[in-house]
């Protein structure tokens, strides 16, 4: 049986809404090192370590890795408007905020992606480097509205402060390192795959904080999917 809407729509379909985040996590997790794995055994980048973008340069990884991560930041931004319709009435003037950040932070993943370091690397350096700090800022602010969400135990609490706080310092020793990227390029690379690692950790935490809540339930952000019924239907 399908389900009336206040709006006046069918339902037709719905799902648990933390499906989203597994599918991020895991989609842009996998692609990464699947391109790594690929990287290493076809002798394009050394096992100890890589920039993750090193692993998008040759082909055949760079394929992969360029629609797989297009495919991520897709569902990165759906994540965030899930995320964002799920806590808004907790998160306050702060949820537009961070629905702001991750839309930029999606984008900015998207086009880092999309051009690689070898065809523009100064698109692609200003990508990331915006990526990375609209982030941060990101799970600074939610970490804080955290605290008044009922939803958030203090295990999820703590998971995203402890995050946050390696975030930062992995993000701010980059900076630091990369005035000389020759000399301290492995501990830049550490530094990378730390910040991302974070930041899927950050993430996941939220299928905790989302568990039992549906995507019609989270109210209408275009994440509700319905027909309006049409009387004179042939």
């Amino acid at each position: 049986m399908y389900s009336k809407l206040s709006s006046g729509g069918t339902l037709l379909a719905s799902m648990p809404v933390r499906v989203i985040t597994y599918a991020t996590v895991i989609e842009i997790t996998t692609v990464i090192l699947v391109s790594y794995t690929i990287s290493v055994a076809m002798g394009h980048v050394p096992l100890w370590l890589p920039m993750i973008s090193d692993c998008a340069v040759k082909a055949p990884e760079m394929f992969i890795f360029r629609y797989g991560m297009l495919v991520g930041a897709s569902i990165l931004a759906c994540n965030f408007l899930v995320v964002y319709s799920a806590t808004k009435a907790s998160y306050r003037h702060g949820a537009k905020l961070c629905l702001a950040l991750g839309m930029v932070a999606s984008f900015c993943f998207g086009l880092l992606t999309a051009v690689n370091e070898d065809e523009i690397s100064h698109v692609h350096g200003v990508a990331a480097g915006l990526f990375f700090v609209c982030y941060l800022v990101y799970m600074i602010i939610t970490s804080y509205y955290g605290h008044f969400d009922p939803r958030v135990s203090k295990s999820s609490l703590n998971v995203k402060r402890i995050t946050t706080i390696i975030e930062a310092i992995s993000i701010f020793t980059l900076a630091a390192l990369s005035s000389d990227w020759s000399k301290h390029h492995t501990a830049i690379a550490v530094c990378e795959w730390t910040a991302v690692a974070m930041i899927q950790v950050f993430n996941f935490s939220f299928v905790k904080d989302l568990a039992g809540t549906r995507l019609d339930e989270v109210g209408s952000v275009g994440v509700t999917y319905h027909v309006k019924l049409q009387e004179n239907f042939v």
